[in-house]
């Protein structure tokens, strides 16, 4: 029992929880070839989480994703560690989706990224990547979809 009071608490502190994000972006990054940043990871003891200016990047360093504010449950810790996140409803504050198709290029930045994670052999862990969700809703948000194999007029 006072081991669990014990971890309760560490889990409460702010600079815990942050360096938790970093290594749960760290290994999916390693396990999957990603470059995906977190600045702030808020959890409360209930399993909701709070996570702030999240940050995708695209195979070419462009920005795929970034995300002013994401808020959500945990529905499973066990499945978290597996590489499984499996999420109660997600709300996306400030998203800008920017989807591009580079030149000389068939898949979009976005196809390339999906495939990353949809790998049956990711680079270390072996694990596959499954991100699961009951409902999403995205709040003042910006999507852009270009191609540069179109000729523009």
């Amino acid at each position: 029992m006072l081991l669990f009071i014990i971890l309760v608490l560490l889990l409460s502190i702010p600079a815990v929880q942050n360096r938790l994000g970093r290594y749960a972006t760290e290994r999916i990054n390693n396990d999957f070839g990603t470059n995906i940043n977190i600045d702030k990871v808020g959890l409360q003891f209930n399993g909701d989480v709070e996570l702030k200016n999240i940050y995708i990047q695209d195979y070419k360093k462009d920005t795929l994703v970034n995300i002013n504010e994401l808020n959500t449950s945990i529905l499973s810790f066990k499945k978290l560690f597996e590489s499984k996140l499996t999420f109660g409803n997600v709300d996306v504050i400030g998203l800008t989706l920017n989807i591009k198709t580079y030149k000389g290029e068939k898949n979009t930045n976005l196809d390339v990224f999906v495939a990353k994670l949809d790998s049956d052999n990711p680079s270390t862990s072996g694990n596959v990547f499954l991100l699961s969700s009951s409902d999403i809703s995205i709040i003042n948000s910006k999507f852009k979809l270009s191609d540069e194999n179109k000729e523009t007029v």
